[in-house]
């Protein structure tokens, strides 16, 4: 028998992630759709909201249950899960058949959000503008592109970079560094997203 639903912002149990680890379906149930929405909205914003997010999640989720005998909390259990989805989704950017289908949404925690009420012409302007970042983004290697991502749309510290993709502190801050480097001077003269990547993109 599983433990009780773990209280928002607290782990599972120790009994909970040991039944996980034995492969108990509905522990897994359980702490898969407690982490599941953050996962997804990770993914989502590494690669955009395409048809794959969907398959993105579930390659991680997957993962995650061959995984799980494996685990032995070293890490909050969602900050593990995160790191299967970060390396699930460097190997899906490292496919060269891969597309891409971008929205305004994807930008979460923009300086400028554009509202439901907005004008039609304010809407065109900024999925615009997200689209045309994301066909950047797409210029960048898959080491670069997730470490300036997970910096600048999902907000985390160059430390809590570094852990989620496996690289050094140093190796993490240079890609973002290049990777910024290599955005500006593709956007040009548009000072919307000039200004938006040197918002997010100072580390």
């Amino acid at each position: 028998m599983t433990s009780a639903k773990p209280q928002p912002g607290q782990d599972p149990d120790e009994a909970t992630i040991e039944a996980c680890r034995r492969g108990d379906r509905a522990a897994l149930g359980l702490v898969f759709r407690r982490y599941s929405p953050a996962i997804e909205g990770l993914v989502y914003r590494l690669v955009g909201p395409r048809a794959d997010v969907e398959d993105l999640l579930q390659s991680t989720l997957l993962a995650a249950m061959g995984a799980f005998p494996r685990f032995r909390g070293m890490a909050s259990v969602k900050t593990w899960m995160c790191r299967i989805a970060v390396h699930v989704v460097h190997e899906h950017l490292r496919r060269p058949e891969r597309k891409r289908r971008v929205s305004l949404d994807v930008l979460q925690g923009d300086a400028e959000p554009v509202s439901p009420a907005s004008s039609p012409e304010a809407r065109t302007d900024a999925r615009r503008r997200a689209e045309r970042l994301y066909e950047l983004l797409d210029t960048l290697s898959p080491d670069k592109r997730v470490a300036f991502v997970l910096f600048t749309f999902d907000e985390r510290s160059i430390d809590e970079v570094a852990a989620l993709v496996g690289a050094s502190r140093a190796a993490t801050k240079t890609r973002i560094f290049m990777a910024r480097r290599e955005l500006m001077a593709l956007v040009g003269r548009d000072p919307a997203l000039r200004d938006l990547l040197q918002t997010r993109g100072e580390s």
